[in-house]
């Protein structure tokens, strides 16, 4: 295919994502429509390669949060979020956020903001709700989200489905914060652990003897990108699902689209599905990184195609949703063979 047709093929693929921060996929309009000055707006996205910082990028949710500072305009933020992910033929959604208080605000009415933006938006695509622990609060803080989060998952059980550890990697430890994760398991919620964002191996050891059902980013797990031989061994035989963000891994200053991490997936056949991470902060769509992932992985149209199928398998939908979204992918392919002809 001509660079036209690839990039025409990359928008029109039904495609899922499971890696999204609410707070840092905030578009620029979509701080606008919050009535953000326009210093913030500018000063909220990080999409130049100059800007290799991954402490930085953590700043910018701090301009998210100014935004959102009511229950109003978290709701205006969850619908606008999903709107323009549908808008990309996105079809399957897991938004994830920690549970926020501010003045006026409960972390619960926070939460029931989010969800009513969902459910106010299930016409436009399906969407399911991760709520995040952040590994720079204090363990009584974790321990407070989880029984909120527990207590949502019971009220909204079709919507809230797993928990995430996220937050800065330089702060906190998942050791400390195992036991909450192990309750989460037990009540039914599915995991996901950003795993590897900067240079740890013991604790990456420890988050693959945990099992999560997903791991974010994963950067340096691999030998070549100095990680442990035996965590990715390890990795390997558990062939746990990687979320992998492009653009947010490049900006950050953890590798370049030619020299990225995936292509040690790739190699070893190893679960993984194309994510965006933080769209509003990278200046980025789900359509943009399966376009890099064509021109820089050399991906053909059928293997984007298989990833978009297999990320369905690896999401935290049930086997029901999972088959409906599976057979979408498939008529569509039926429907649009032209694609997938040299």
């Amino acid at each position: 295919m001509d660079v036209v047709s690839e990039n025409n093929f990359c928008f029109a693929l039904p495609k899922i994502e499971l890696h999204a921060h609410l707070n840092g996929s905030l578009s620029d309009k979509i701080l606008r429509i919050l009535g953000c000055r326009e210093e913030d707006v500018q000063d909220y996205q990080c999409a130049s390669v100059d800007q290799r910082n991954l402490d930085d990028t953590f700043k910018k949710f701090g301009i998210a949060h100014k935004a959102t500072y009511c229950p109003e305009a978290v709701y205006i933020a969850t619908k606008n979020v999903i709107e323009e992910f549908s808008q990309e033929n996105v079809i399957y959604l897991e938004l994830r956020t920690t549970p926020r208080y501010e003045v006026g605000m409960s972390s619960e009415t926070y939460v029931e903001s989010v969800v009513r933006g969902i459910q106010d938006t299930k016409n436009h695509m399906m969407v399911k709700l991760i709520l995040s622990l952040n590994r720079q609060h204090s363990i009584e803080k974790c321990q407070n989200h989880l029984d909120l989060i527990l207590k949502m998952r019971s009220k909204y059980p079709d919507i809230i489905q797993g928990i995430d550890l996220s937050g800065n990697p330089i702060h906190g430890s998942f050791n400390e914060l195992k036991y909450l994760f192990e309750k989460a398991r037990k009540a039914g919620l599915s995991t996901t652990i950003h795993c590897g964002e900067i240079e740890n191996s013991e604790e990456i050891k420890e988050v693959l003897a945990f099992k999560p059902d997903r791991l974010g980013h994963a950067c340096y797990i691999h030998p070549n990108y100095n990680g442990c031989e035996k965590n990715w061994y390890q990795l390997k035989e558990l062939k746990i699902p990687t979320e992998i963000c492009l653009s947010s891994n490049v900006i950050t200053g953890t590798c370049d689209y030619e020299n990225h991490h995936v292509q040690e997936w790739i190699k070893d056949d190893l679960p993984f599905s194309l994510n965006t991470d933080d769209k509003g902060v990278f200046k980025t769509s789900l359509t943009q990184e399966f376009q890099y992932a064509m021109k820089f992985l050399n991906l053909s149209s059928s293997e984007l195609w298989r990833i978009s199928m297999n990320a369905i398998e690896h999401s935290f939908a049930n086997s029901e949703e999972k088959s409906f979204l599976k057979s979408k992918l498939v008529d569509w392919k039926n429907k649009n063979l032209h694609f997938f002809t040299k």
